[in-house]
């Protein structure tokens, strides 16, 4: 299955991002980021499945709640960066 990890800048961004998310009736699952994804030191982020994330993204949007980036998670375990 594919998977989205959006990096939040914070525990508590992630945390609040989630939130929004399960409101809209979005699962999200709060999770650690992997090392070699997180350049700016946060590793915390958002888990979600890929049939929701344009839904997901204007819930965050309209909640202010912007990730710093956004990855695609393929069955296989890689990982590649989308452009927001």
């Amino acid at each position: 299955m594919v998977y989205y990890l959006l990096i939040c800048r914070s525990l508590t961004y992630a945390q609040r991002s989630a939130k929004a998310l399960e409101h809209a009736g979005i699962t999200a699952i709060v999770t650690r980021v992997p090392a070699m994804l997180s350049s700016s030191g946060c590793g915390y982020g958002v888990k979600l499945s890929a049939k929701h994330i344009s839904n997901a993204l204007v819930v965050l949007a309209n909640a202010n709640l912007h990730p710093l980036k956004i990855f695609v998670q393929y069955a296989d375990g890689n990982f590649n960066e989308v452009n927001i």
